[in-house]
C-alpha cells in the first residue's frame, strides 16, 4: 500500500510539472503567433505589405496610406487597424489613432496589444478616464503589459536604495562616489543581454536603453536612473538584466570606491 501511495503520489507530482511547462510553452508559441499573424502577409491585403516595409523604413506618413487602405480592402482586419493606428500615433494624430485602435477592439475585443495602444493613445490625449478603463482590463488580463505602462523608477530622481547596508556614518565620512574613468572602474564578473519584448517587436520599436548607475563598495548596483528609456517594456527589460551583474568594485591604491557610470543595452530588430 506504501508502494501506491509513493507511486500516485509522483504521477501527480509529474503531471502538475507537466502542465505547467506546457503551459508555459502554449503561452511562448502564442506570443510567437500573435507576432506572426501581425507581420506576414497572409490573411492580408496587398497594401498591407507595402505598409509594412514603410513601416520598417520609418516611413509613417506612406505606412499610414498603406495600412488605411488595408483596412478598407479587408475590413475585418484587425492588424491593419492596428498598424493604422501605430502610425498614426507616431505622427502624432492621436486622436485619429484612438479611432483606429477601437476599430480594431471591435473586431477583436480580447487583444490585450490593441488595450494597451488604446491606452497609450488616451494618455497622449489626456482622458486619464479612458486610460485608466483600459489599464484596469491590462491588470485583470495581461498584467505585463499594464506595467510597461509606467516607468520602472522616476527618470528624474535617483533610487532611493542607500549605498551601504551597514549603519549610517558621520555626515563627515559619506562613502565617496567618483565618476568612472578608464582608471577607476569596476570589474564586471557576469552580465546578461537584455531580452526584447513581443510588445516592442509588434510596434517595431528598437535603440538603446541608456541607465545611470551607482557600482557600490558594498558589491551592488545602486541609485538607478533612466538617462534615456524605450516604450514597450525594454526599459524594464534593461532594468532586469543590469540587476543581473556581477562585479569587483573599483580601487584606487587599494581602496575600493564607489562609482557612478552608465549601462547601454541595445536593442535592434535585426
Amino acid at each position: 500500500m506504501p508502494q501506491i501511495t509513493r507511486l500516485t503520489l509522483f504521477t501527480v507530482a509529474f503531471s502538475l510539472i507537466l502542465s505547467l511547462f506546457c503551459l508555459r510553452l502554449a503561452r511562448t508559441t502564442f506570443a510567437s503567433r500573435n507576432l506572426h499573424c501581425a507581420q506576414s502577409s497572409d490573411d492580408h491585403s496587398p497594401a498591407y505589405k507595402e505598409g509594412m516595409n514603410a513601416l520598417g523604413n520609418n516611413n509613417y506618413e506612406k505606412a499610414a496610406e498603406h495600412f488605411k487602405q488595408a483596412a478598407a480592402d479587408k475590413p475585418d482586419d484587425m492588424w491593419a487597424f492596428y498598424y493604422f493606428g501605430l502610425c498614426l500615433l507616431r505622427l502624432k494624430r492621436v486622436n485619429e489613432a484612438a479611432n483606429a485602435y477601437q476599430q480594431a477592439m471591435a473586431i477583436k475585443p480580447t487583444e490585450a496589444a490593441v488595450h494597451y495602444q488604446l491606452c497609450k493613445s488616451y494618455l497622449e490625449m489626456g482622458d486619464s478616464d479612458a486610460a485608466e478603463k483600459e489599464r484596469r482590463w491590462l491588470q485583470e488580463n495581461n498584467r505585463e503589459l499594464a506595467l510597461y505602462l509606467s516607468e520602472p523608477f522616476p527618470s528624474d530622481k535617483p533610487d532611493t536604495q542607500r549605498l551601504q547596508k551597514a549603519p549610517a556614518s558621520p555626515a563627515n565620512d559619506k562613502p565617496t562616489i567618483e565618476p568612472m574613468t578608464m582608471d577607476l572602474r569596476p570589474t564586471i564578473l557576469y552580465r546578461e543581454k537584455a531580452r526584447y519584448t513581443e510588445m516592442a517587436r509588434i510596434n517595431f520599436v528598437q535603440g538603446t536603453v541608456v541607465l545611470q548607475v551607482v557600482f557600490a563598495v558594498n558589491g551592488e548596483l545602486q541609485n538607478f536612473r533612466v538617462i534615456r528609456g524605450l516604450p514597450d517594456g525594454l526599459t524594464y527589460k534593461a532594468f532586469e538584466a543590469a540587476r543581473k551583474i556581477r562585479f569587483n568594485p573599483a580601487t584606487r591604491d587599494g581602496k575600493p570606491f564607489s562609482v557612478r557610470g552608465n549601462l547601454e543595452y541595445s536593442f535592434n530588430l535585426y
